[in-house]
């Protein structure tokens, strides 16, 4: 199973197969910890299904998230490349399945294949790329801008197209992504009520429905190289 894979797409049949020999498959119910803040980074994880949240602790004594991860992902690359421990605790949201590969085993892949490690290289410019949109997010656009946004980028993401708009679970709570925007719950949810009372989204029991995707995603005020919503 490697479609859909962008570690693994497009490389060669040896090369996958090199690395499903070290890598294995492992199963994580919701609420599930893959690794600890603090603790030794001893493998790399691929999410072949589920969504998992990468936080860490915040000084109010909250959470910080830092990403929500889905099929395809890399979780604990940076230790590839250090010995550091890791710097965020990653949690399954749903029941997740993955691969996991141990760090000695896949660094070794990396070496045999210099594909393999471009690849690994490109995913991580890619990681850098949303951390430095993050960072400008934070600094230099309004909150409704920024709630905006993590709607279009979980909607991209994760939602699943019915008859009536995009179906997105966003497995975040109001607190979760007030802490997410650098935001008062408050303000988020009044944000959340202003875009239900323009027609953008509408809630449908623990679901998120995006109607009318194009205005939420001009609100985002997106650059081209953002996700944008199907």
């Amino acid at each position: 199973m490697t479609g859909g894979i962008p570690l693994l797409d497009g490389l060669a049949e040896e090369v996958v197969a090199d690395f499903l020999s070290l890598a294995v498959r492992a199963a994580f119910p919701r609420g599930a910890r893959l690794f600890t803040e603090g603790e030794p980074g001893d493998c790399v994880l691929v999410l072949l299904s589920g969504k998992v949240k990468a936080t860490r602790p915040s000084p109010e004594g909250g959470e910080i998230l830092l990403n929500m991860a889905g099929p395809g992902e890399l979780l604990g690359e940076l230790c590839l490349f250090d010995t550091a421990p890791r710097q965020a605790t990653a949690t399954a949201v749903q029941e997740t399945t993955a691969y996991r590969a141990p760090v000695k085993e896949m660094s070794d892949w990396i070496d045999r294949h210099p594909e393999a490690a471009r690849r690994v290289m490109v995913l991580l410019a890619a990681r850098i790329r949303r951390m430095n949109d993050r960072i400008e997010d934070a600094a230099g656009v309004d909150v409704a801008t920024r709630v905006a946004r993590v709607l279009v980028e979980q909607g991209a993401r994760f939602a699943r197209r019915t008859s009536v708009g995009l179906r997105l679970t966003l497995d975040l709570s109001q607190d979760d992504l007030a802490h997410h925007v650098r935001a008062s719950r408050e303000r988020v949810n009044q944000i959340l009520v202003d875009f239900t009372r323009r027609g953008w989204i509408t809630r449908d029991g623990g679901d998120l429905l995006i109607l009318d995707a194009p205005q939420l995603t001009r609100r985002a005020r997106h650059r081209s190289r953002r996700p944008s919503l199907p």
